[in-house]
């Protein structure tokens, strides 16, 4: 099955693996923690897959428990999927989570090697994890011995899969310093990052170099959203922006999120904030005052421009075919005006006597 969701950078979203745990700032607000405690009490089916996953806190928050658990039913989902789909995998989860099971990350691989049609997405918070499983000279027969599980006789086409993203996620220097120079030593056809939610200044360069920053294929940002959500200054998007049209990285603004630095046209909260992050009050010397109008009405512009380039590998998907334009239309062809045969006159118009 698919989640419902608000991801602007993906298509579908595929959940064969379910559950999580915080694994740093950015995992502070996670949206899936929420989604996973309401979808367990929707239905015996949902309980079956997301109950105890996890629990609320002293706080009244809802946490993850460390628990992860493989969907069967859903594990084999894209295969069903016959139109070409851009798919997120493991929205409510980590394919590379440390409680995952190596065989459940060896079949969701098994089962995308056989939906070639299909392009996924894989983001991770583990990555040394993620790079090490690729890295393996033992993972291609591992994965091809799965794929012949599921169907017997089948091929790996070759590793790494060329329609495999592989990426992670950043919030702040110090996870952009430790993280993508390991994503960078991971066998992918694609690599990307997902700075969403930037919570702090990031600079692609320093943590990788310029030579670095150039081997990323694509860099999604995003302020946070939520009631709790911190406020990200323009200028870490603005910076972003500008290494990544420098190294000549396709560059996807998702939102600005819950605090805007554009003045709403009603009275909203404000606070004032300062390159290093830290708030102060509004209009204080060197601060942007941000203003909490919701991540809808912040809207995703970016210097008055939408920015939401892709990957160059990437070929959207075709249009699904429909009954409307299915059907072939026959027009047919006019004679040349030579040719033509000549109007039949019209009746005189006859009047009806009573």
């Amino acid at each position: 099955m698919t989640t419902k969701h608000k991801i602007a950078w993906t298509g579908e979203t595929w959940n064969p693996l379910a559950g999580c745990s915080v694994k740093s700032r950015g995992c502070r607000i996670c949206y899936a923690m929420k989604l996973a405690h309401r979808l367990e009490k929707m239905s015996e089916k949902m309980e079956k897959k997301y109950g105890g996953l996890t629990r609320e806190a002293p706080s009244g928050d809802v946490v993850w428990t460390g628990e992860v658990r493989l969907s069967e039913e859903d594990l084999q989902a894209p295969r069903s999927w016959r139109e070409p789909k851009l798919i997120f995998v493991c929205s409510m989860s980590d394919l590379f989570h440390e409680n995952a099971p190596a065989r459940a990350i060896a079949r969701t691989f098994a089962v995308m090697a056989l939906t070639p049609w299909h392009t996924y997405q894989v983001l991770t918070k583990r990555v040394e994890r993620m790079r090490d499983w690729l890295n393996d000279p033992a993972t291609p027969g591992i994965v091809h011995a799965e794929m012949d599980l599921i169907e017997p006789g089948a091929k790996l086409a070759g590793w790494p899969l060329e329609h495999v993203w592989c990426g992670t996620s950043v919030e702040d220097q110090r996870r952009a310093d430790d993280r993508i120079p390991v994503l960078l030593k991971a066998k992918a056809a694609v690599r990307f990052l997902s700075i969403e939610p930037l919570l702090k200044p990031v600079s692609l360069f320093q943590a990788v170099g310029f030579k670095g920053a150039s081997l990323i294929d694509w860099v999604i940002v995003g302020g946070e959203s939520g009631s709790k959500a911190m406020p990200m200054h323009p200028d870490w998007a603005r910076n972003l922006r500008d290494e990544c049209l420098a190294a000549e990285i396709p560059f996807f603004f998702k939102q600005i999120g819950q605090w805007t630095w554009i003045q709403p046209e009603r009275t909203r909260r404000a606070i004032g904030l300062m390159p290093d992050g830290q708030q102060v009050a509004p209009g204080a010397p060197g601060s942007v005052t941000m203003w909490n109008v919701g991540k809808r009405a912040a809207g995703n512009q970016l210097d008055g421009k939408v920015w939401e380039q892709m990957p160059r590998k990437w070929t959207p998907p075709k249009p699904k075919r429909t009954a409307k334009n299915s059907k072939r239309t026959r027009t047919r062809k006019r004679p040349p005006a030579g040719k033509r045969p000549p109007h039949p006159p019209k009746p005189d118009k006859q009047l009806d006597l009573f």
